[in-house]
């Protein structure tokens, strides 16, 4: 059905549970988005916030839990010849540290180092051009707006995951969702991997 599906991680497949009001605090960022405040900031001191960022990230990573079935979806998404990867807005070293730890087998990573983050469609439409990909078979797979909203201005299909996290926000992301699920294995159900 897809030739290509990019998770988001951080929710989507793993747990990182990232303390985002002790990083606000620290870095004295009032608004929701830290990315995007960090972003704004002058060169220097983004730089400097950038580098505390990571460290929560991977320090995170490191003590990570793998959602339910992700492993197995990732594994059979292999053995079905599927290109599939990771669009987050996290950085690659996170990223480096829970594909170790839990095995996982991606064919392309795309962090906020490779491109404009999402709700940005650039990392989208990176991972399309990588592999010569077009929008129509095409899937972003997460559990957040932005991840919808990156796949809907690429121009390909979305899959929101209802997580216990968001299930009370959830529903404001429905118009954007193409696909809803309430499980990754439901997820690979529908891809018909298992």
């Amino acid at each position: 059905m897809f030739d290509l599906i990019a998770f988001d991680l951080d929710g989507t497949l793993i747990e990182l549970n990232i303390p985002f009001e002790e990083i606000r605090k620290r870095l004295g960022i009032r608004d929701r988005f830290i990315l995007e405040a960090i972003l704004k900031m002058e060169e220097n001191e983004r730089s400097k916030a950038l580098k505390v960022l990571e460290y929560y990230e991977t320090k995170c990573a490191e003590n990570a839990k793998l959602i339910h079935f992700a492993k197995e979806l990732i594994d059979a998404l292999n053995q079905a010849g599927v290109t599939k990867g990771v669009i987050t807005r996290n950085c690659r070293r996170s990223v480096e540290v829970v594909s170790k730890k839990f095995d996982l087998k991606f064919d392309f990573v795309i962090t906020r180092e490779d491109a404009k983050p999402k709700p940005s469609p650039e990392p989208v439409i990176l991972a399309l051009k990588m592999f010569n990909i077009s929008r129509d078979r095409a899937l972003i797979v997460g559990d957040f707006v932005f991840d919808l909203i990156a796949g809907k201005k690429a121009g390909i299909k979305t899959a929101l995951i209802i997580t216990d996290k968001n299930r009370e926000i959830a529903e404001s992301y429905l118009r954007y969702a193409d696909y809803v699920f309430k499980s990754l294995k439901e997820l690979a159900e529908f891809l018909g991997v298992i």
